[in-house]
């Protein structure tokens, strides 16, 4: 496959050194360059594959990314690559947001070029059939704060990497908490925001460079850094997990409390839906008006999997009067270890890595396993007298 390169670049010694870097490499040509945007339009309307486009901090940085986003939406076969300084990752992340597909920083190296260059060959030739998986799709969800979902999703997402490196990704997406970089005690550059806000372009590669990949072999695909008031529609939810469940084994979603629509449809892609309820009156109560409204919305329920968090305190609401007034199975129930977790959030290492010897630690471990391998409801309940009408007005 042939490559026509632009070069973009008002440095003429930088032009002339990419120029001989190309000319070195098999099935690419430089088929012109430019000093200025307007020059590089006309250039590349003529026809071109590849777009090298120099990103300046300073005054034209604004104008260099502008006319990223502009060739992409009028070119969109072109795949942009932006040169910029070494050390500005805000600026990267800008140049990403704007269409590029890479970042090589400057003084670009022979060896950093060709690379780029073998990227957007592998993009331009797209995914092999027989390398396209389905992977499952794991929610964990609560109608109410503090029942654990984030610890849950990264501990669960840690434990399954660990049997299969590599081959699972965590999502965060809940994006005014973040909590997911903060349990494993990373500080990621890109966002999910990165990727579902520009789901019409995501694939492998793009994906794969804004990931943060955690020491147990885990994938990361972040919330941002700082709180985040916007929505994801559900079109860019199916979309990116559509992209991201063909290219992990396991997909582990961190779900927000509130049922927007992106929550909505991520529910629905979702293989499994661990509903997470704590043992009294107002968490069940908020747990069975949620799983009214999932049912409402049409959520198969045969994927919803009651799990309760810290089953074993010394709760007003027995497990029997839980499932009662939910109207659903209790799938799970996880022990109640507050320092433990207290400890391995403090710490910012997973529980399960931390502290693998407490029940908390196995408990997640044999969910895992239960989960990989699809199995029915874990543990039996415990008997309890028929009161539900007493202590909850009403059932599910």
């Amino acid at each position: 496959m042939l490559l026509r390169v632009l070069v973009l670049d008002t440095d003429t010694t930088s032009r002339r050194q990419l120029r001989q870097h190309l000319e070195r490499m098999d099935r690419t040509t430089v088929v012109g360059e430019a000093h200025e945007s307007a020059e590089a339009l006309l250039v590349a309307k003529k026809g071109v594959d590849v777009a090298i486009i120099e990103v300046a901090e300073g005054p034209g940085e604004v104008q260099a990314l502008n006319f990223i986003a502009q060739l992409v939406r009028l070119l969109p076969g072109v795949s942009v690559m932006a040169t910029g300084p070494d050390g500005s990752a805000d600026l990267v992340i800008r140049a990403i947001r704007a269409g590029a597909v890479e970042f090589l920083r400057r003084p670009i190296s022979r060896d950093d070029l060709a690379a780029a260059i073998e990227k957007v060959r592998r993009l331009r030739k797209g995914p092999s059939t027989t390398d396209v998986r389905a992977g499952r799709v794991v929610s964990v969800y609560a109608s109410k704060g503090g029942l654990g979902v984030t610890t849950l999703a990264t501990n669960l997402a840690v434990c399954l990497a660990q049997d299969e490196p590599n081959a699972v990704i965590a999502v965060d997406l809940d994006l005014r908490q973040g909590g997911v970089s903060t349990l494993l005690n990373m500080r990621p550059q890109y966002s999910v925001l990165d990727a579902f806000a520009q789901s019409e372009r995501l694939d492998e590669s793009f994906l794969r460079g804004l990931l943060a990949q955690h020491a147990s072999g885990l994938q990361l695909l972040a919330a941002p850094s700082h709180v985040e008031r916007s929505r994801f529609t559900p079109e860019q939810v199916r979309e990116g997990l559509s992209v991201i469940r063909s290219h992990f084994a396991h997909v582990v979603i961190d779900l927000p409390h509130d049922l927007d629509p992106g929550t909505i449809a991520a529910l629905e892609e979702s293989n499994d839906v661990l509903y997470l309820v704590g043992l009294n009156v107002p968490a069940v109560r908020a747990a069975a008006a949620g799983l009214t409204a999932l049912r409402q919305l049409g959520i198969d329920n045969r994927k919803l999997k009651v799990i309760v968090s810290r089953a074993d305190s010394d709760e007003e609401v027995s497990l029997r009067q839980a499932r009662e007034a939910l109207g659903a199975p209790v799938f799970w129930r996880i022990p109640n270890d507050y320092p433990t977790v207290l400890s391995s959030i403090n710490q910012g290492a997973p529980l399960v890595l931390s502290s693998p010897r407490t029940a908390i630690a196995r408990n997640v471990r044999e969910l895992s396993g239960k989960l990989r391998h699809g199995a029915g409801a874990g543990g039996k309940e415990r008997e309890a007298p028929s009161l539900l009408r007493r202590v909850l007005p009403y059932g599910v």
